[in-house]
């Protein structure tokens, strides 16, 4: 993998606060009262709500990007969860429930130990599922050619648009382009009818009948595990089309959606022109994206910015760093044209990508305006078992400018998907467009947030993240 460097340009150090001034170290594991710091409470002598709240607090103040401007002191919520609304038999831990729902930041939750399973679940998912590891799309004019005489051109058939490396289907020698006539002899009108039948339990065989090239066949497959990729490649009149549907470590290959990234600039070695569809991409590592973005740049190209706020663990302060990503060496596609798919649904690590590249290339963009998330969050275990995610990164172009809250602007206004693939096709075999908008003129309206309890706190999918130490680990040793 092309590592990037990251050169910290800006670091200021504060003593860890603990809610406004509060100071909390492991070493001694006393909470100062902020009004009185003579007067300290004994960390081992709270109940398990008050250490949870003490112990998310300390976390809130290091993380948080706007704890000195809403984070209050620990007297602030201790016991007033319920008086506000949070009641003990909703809420695992109401006054820790109440702090959160008082903070302006909808990605910034508390899960309590209840929740925190099934949250882990989502963080450490594994994409591996059991069927044959294959996509068919709708097709007419095209794939109807292959068909028997009685086909028409309005008749729909179904058409294998993706064949997963290494998966069942791939085994069973089906290839991209075979058109489906029938599943265990019952012929799917729809992908949703395929897939279902072709979903099943591990070890199943089924029998499809297919026709390629006018020749008919009829192939056995076993159902088993597979990992959906993370990157897809088709070509639209002779012009490669790289779909990247998210960013993550956990795909296909060791090295994540990078590698398959990889992979797949290697197929189209030699293509002047390249589209870059991130439509509905949520987001995901920065690592991934920040790294797939540099194949695109020239060596010593600067991407984006990033102002982090973390934890030292060795001097057990605050620290806010100015982070800046650079290409260390020419990418694999920088002497490309690119033309880039976006749409409302293209957020963080994609909108990342985006600004990385079009401020260093110029590149159009071809869609609609994006989610508009230049914000990324931490995942870390809380003392009594819970998760809290917490909004610490903010996100900048190379030229310092933020384009959260509002989205990245398209070149070319498409809502409807086939015109904008269309578009994006034109422009690509002309290669004269060059980018002219910048960002959104008006609030995407995805962070403003009613703040009245924790239910109005429904972050939504999708965003750069990193997980502290690997896994979900307390930083600060309290137990």
């Amino acid at each position: 993998m092309r590592i990037l460097s990251k050169t910290i340009l800006e670091l200021s150090c504060a003593a860890l606060l603990c809610m406004q001034g509060c100071t909390v170290k492991s070493s001694d594991k006393n909470i100062s009262r902020p009004d009185d710091p003579e007067d300290e409470l004994n960390f081992e002598d709270l109940s398990e709500d008050a250490k949870e709240l003490a112990f998310t607090g300390i976390l809130l103040s290091v993380y948080y990007v706007n704890a000195d401007k809403e984070l209050r002191d620990f007297d602030y919520y201790y016991q007033q969860g319920e008086r506000h609304g949070f009641s003990a038999k909703e809420y695992e831990f109401p006054d820790v429930s109440y702090m959160y729902s008082t903070l302006t930041d909808n990605y910034t939750n508390y899960f309590s130990p209840y929740r925190a399973e099934y949250i882990l679940r989502m963080l450490t998912y594994s994409p591996t599922a059991v069927g044959i590891g294959a996509q068919v799309k709708e097709s007419s004019v095209s794939a109807c050619e292959q068909q028997e005489e009685s086909c028409t051109d309005s008749t729909t058939v179904l058409e294998f648009s993706q064949v997963y490396k290494d998966g069942p289907a791939e085994d069973a020698g089906i290839k991209k382009g075979d058109i489906v006539v029938s599943v265990n002899g019952t012929t799917p009108k729809s992908a949703d009818a395929f897939d279902k039948l072709t979903t099943g339990t591990e070890g199943e065989t089924i029998t499809l009948e297919l026709v390629r090239k006018g020749d008919s066949l009829e192939v056995e497959i076993e159902l088993a595990p597979f990992i959906t990729p993370t990157v897809f490649v088709d070509m639209h009149d002779s012009i490669p089309v790289i779909t990247i549907t998210e960013f993550t470590d956990t795909t296909t290959l060791p090295t994540g959606t990078y590698g398959e990234f990889i992979e797949a600039l290697k197929e189209t070695d030699g293509a002047k022109s390249t589209i870059i569809d991130l439509r509905g991409n949520p987001g995901g590592s920065v690592d991934q994206c920040m790294s797939m973005t540099a194949e695109f740049l020239s060596k010593n190209d600067t991407l984006a910015f990033m102002i982090s706020h973390d934890l030292d663990t060795i001097i057990e302060d605050r620290v806010i760093d100015t982070i800046a990503w650079i290409a260390e060496e020419n990418g694999l596609a920088k002497d490309r044209y690119l033309v880039f798919l976006a749409d409302s649904g293209s957020a963080s690590c994609a909108e990342l990508m985006l600004v990385g590249t079009v401020s260093n290339t110029k590149s159009p963009i071809v869609g609609l305006t994006t989610y508009g998330k230049g914000i990324g969050q931490t995942y870390i275990g809380t003392y009594a078992g819970g998760i809290t995610g917490i909004t610490s990164m903010r996100m900048f172009d190379k030229n310092r400018k933020i384009y959260h809250r509002y989205g990245i602007e398209p070149d070319y206004k498409e809502g409807d998907p086939d015109k904008a693939l269309e578009t994006a096709i034109k422009l690509a075999k002309e290669r004269t467009a060059v980018r002219t908008k910048e960002y959104g003129s008006k609030d995407t309206g995805h962070f403003t947030l009613a703040k009245t309890n924790a239910n109005s706190k429904k972050g939504e999918r999708g965003g750069a993240y990193k997980i502290v130490r690997d896994k979900l680990q307390m930083p600060i040793p309290f137990k």
